[in-house]
């Protein structure tokens, strides 16, 4: 598009220039008086006469001519001018603010979301990070830029598993697991290594990359019982959950519920399975509708009661939290697991409600766990979380030792033990050994890459948040998963462009 400059007027020779500015200032004030009239066909009447008039040496003023047209386009919904007057303003003052807003806006608007976040991030760099509408723009940029990397990403890669230590505490969950019966004892026994026994040999040897390759061979089969395919699918889909293939492991599930002739404590286990699917794809209605369900046909089976516990504990309804894992505990009280989710539910809702007494009772009562149950890792999770949560860093880190001495093997300890140093003694060199130990331990743990991206981001150093994060992506175990590492690293990308585009000094975090 013409940007009209020179196209209407035949200057007079013995027009001084700062006579002509006065002109193009009442030109705009014109202008801005049709727009707050909201007529803005003639605003950008005057607006282009302003233009096409200015000196070419009044950059500063042009500017602001070709945002104030830019903003009578948007109000008439004409997108690509309304981009092209940024431009042209921007081009003049290139960290001219409300035209770098503008096009964002114009931007995101058109879906290119990428440059749209590069220019909010600019504003905000420019503004110290101090204009709260600004952030909330940028979140929204963000979001909309990440959903778009998720869609291209999963066209052309599949989730990975968790690590074997996630998977194996996961599979311990389930109080009343179908895999533990007689029958499943069974065939674990026999000398079959294909098919449904091959897979049940695989949870008891952790070969979890093997299951559902197992489990596929096993649905092929053309005579095999009810009871076979039923406990098939119901492992192939929570490996499909475990590996954030949801939509799958939904529809196995799904096969198993709806099969009359399915034992209740299989449909049971699958209905807990397919409510943990529902709420990983932010179906909460439908993944509560499942828990009512399980409790329907199976009232006194504590697994539909500590998982459902845990959900509520996610969604913060501590007080349906509570009474879920009362209830779990007075079905089984042999599952301690669930003994010590009751502890930091209590504890959790004692905090939320300011019920100092309370807090201290349960921080009590996890510590009384750990010291009597330090063989279960939970137990230093959730007693190391709450002494985080109420900033007894000392106390974490002493108990975050002790959990890496018991449980060497898993990666969660050294991460959390280097992000309480980072909060109590604000020591990087010592957090970074600890990351790099849990490196070592899980090469896959995604959450170590992650949280390195953001340590880098904190402290300024992008070019290293993004080459982290990026190693994250691959890893990742779920879609919510991914969505939170492309936020981040577009984050830590835009800021990057935007501070080497305009030369801009990003401020850092104190």
């Amino acid at each position: 598009m013409s940007d009209y400059r020179g196209s209407s007027f035949d200057l007079p020779s013995n027009i001084e220039t700062k006579k002509l500015v006065k002109v193009v200032e009442d030109l705009k004030q014109l202008g801005n008086e049709e727009f707050s009239k909201e007529n803005y066909f003639m605003a950008i009447t005057y607006y282009t006469q302003a233009i096409s008039m200015c000196p070419e040496a009044e950059q500063a003023v042009l500017s602001v001519l070709f945002q104030n047209r830019a903003a009578a386009y948007s109000k008439l919904n004409n997108k690509e001018n309304c981009l092209a007057d940024c431009n042209s303003a921007l081009a003049l003052v290139p960290t001219y603010k409300k035209a770098l807003s503008r096009r964002a806006k114009v931007l995101s608007e058109l879906g290119n979301f990428k440059l749209a976040l590069e220019d909010i991030k600019a504003v905000q760099i420019l503004d110290n990070f101090k204009n709260g509408s600004d952030e909330n723009f940028a979140d929204s940029v963000n979001k909309s830029l990440a959903k778009q990397n998720l869609e291209e990403y999963t066209k052309h890669n599949a989730f990975n598993l968790p690590s074997k230590i996630f998977i194996d505490n996961y599979m311990k969950t389930f109080s009343d697991d179908p895999f533990s019966d007689e029958f499943a004892l069974t065939l674990l026994k026999s000398d079959i290594n294909t098919g449904l026994e091959y897979a049940l040999k695989c949870i008891q040897d952790q070969k979890f990359e093997e299951i559902e390759i197992a489990c596929q061979e096993e649905l092929k089969k053309t005579d095999n019982s009810l009871i076979r395919r039923s406990l098939a699918l119901n492992l192939l889909a929570t490996f499909c959950i475990l590996r954030g293939n949801y939509v799958a492991g939904i529809e196995h599930l799904t096969t198993v519920i709806e099969n009359p002739n399915v034992p209740n404590k299989l449909i049971i286990n699958s209905l807990i399975k397919r409510a943990s699917g529902y709420h990983q794809k932010g179906e909460v209605v439908k993944c509560f509708e499942d828990f009512k369900h399980a409790e329907t046909i199976g009232p006194n089976s504590s697994a539909v009661y500590h998982h459902r516990a845990q959900i509520c504990l996610n969604e913060l309804v501590t007080d349906k939290a509570v009474e879920d894992f009362k209830k779990a505990v007075e079905l089984n009280p042999k599952f301690v697991l669930s003994i010590v989710h009751y502890y930091f539910a209590q504890y959790r809702h004692a905090s939320k409600v300011s019920n100092e007494v309370d807090v201290k009772k349960f921080l009590n009562k996890l510590k009384e766990f750990v010291m009597n149950y330090p063989d279960i890792a939970d137990s230093f999770r959730l007693y190391t979380r709450a002494l985080m949560e109420t900033k007894a860093y000392e106390e974490a880190d002493v108990f975050f030792k002790k959990g890496i001495e018991i449980h060497p093997d898993n990666a969660t300890f050294p991460v959390q033990k280097a992000l309480n140093l980072l909060s109590w003694k604000i020591n990087i060199s010592e957090a970074l050994i600890l990351i790099e130990q849990a490196l070592n331990i899980d090469p896959k743990c995604d959450f170590v890459y992650e949280i390195l991206g953001t340590f880098n981001i904190e402290i300024g150093k992008l070019k290293e948040a993004v080459d982290f994060l990026e190693k994250a992506i691959p890893l990742a175990k779920s879609e919510k998963e991914l969505l939170r590492i492309f936020s981040l690293r577009n984050s830590a990308q835009a800021q990057l462009a935007a501070s080497e585009r305009f030369t801009i000094t990003i401020p850092k975090v104190d």
